[in-house]
């Protein structure tokens, strides 16, 4: 399934940008670092700070365009760009784009060993805490190091959110016809935002580091944009 949504979405770019396309529309969902692209592995930085994001994997859930949810849950791995592009239905304009970040307190309580490896809540996916039976909302892993230089005493980063209770909602109110094409980003600079590269840089969401994961959610609203083409 994963492998077809790649060439489903540069069909329905084409037909769009065609004057086809009218029962539809795409979304791609980028990465940012302070407003710059980049790419999973490239090394960033915060002042003198070194990081290196080696692992983004992350959860959306309940997209809506206008009153209709049009994708329960959607699973985003940044290394695969086929996770990154979708093909919603729509028939006419609506005013609104609205989606959870995580998973809905309903699908939070599936079995993962219930639905097939393509299936985005699927158990191959390793997003499912048996500890906790639930899924995270957010696995980045890296490393991080003050020094500047990736290599020698670098610190590990894990920020693995969830929890029902960290499950975050945001609406954007804006204009969207079907054929065009929707841009979602999202800025791990803003994610991290207020957040210390050098004393919280691990959090499982448990008792003893659940302020981090607090922080981290709280701040997914404003990491995440919507550009509209």
């Amino acid at each position: 399934m994963r492998s077809t949504l790649l060439s489903i979405f540069s069909v329905a770019l084409l037909l769009a940008s065609c004057g086809g396309g009218s029962q539809q529309v795409t979304l791609e969902i980028n990465l940012e670092h302070n407003g710059v692209p980049f790419e999973v592995g490239e090394t960033l930085y915060k002042g003198d700070t070194a990081i290196k994001f080696e692992l983004i994997h992350f959860y959306l859930s309940q997209i809506a365009l206008g009153d209709q949810v049009v994708e329960p849950v959607v699973f985003i791995n940044a290394q695969d760009s086929t996770s990154m592009h979708y093909v919603l239905p729509l028939t006419k304009k609506v005013d609104q784009f609205s989606f959870g970040m995580g998973v809905d307190s309903i699908n939070n309580i599936q079995d993962p060993t219930s639905f097939g490896s393509d299936h985005p809540l699927s158990s191959s996916n390793a997003m499912y805490w048996s500890w906790a039976t639930m899924y995270r909302f957010f696995k980045i892993d890296g490393r991080v190091n003050a020094t500047g230089a990736l290599g020698t005493n670098d610190q590990l980063l894990a920020w693995h959110t969830g929890k029902n209770a960290l499950y975050r909602t945001k609406e954007v109110n804006v204009s969207i016809k079907p054929g065009a094409h929707l841009v979602l980003t999202f800025d791990l600079a803003e994610f991290y935002s207020g957040v210390s590269l050098d004393t919280e840089t691990m959090t499982h969401s448990m008792v003893d580091d659940y302020a981090i994961a607090v922080k981290l959610s709280d701040n997914l609203p404003a990491a995440f944009s919507l550009r509209v083409q």
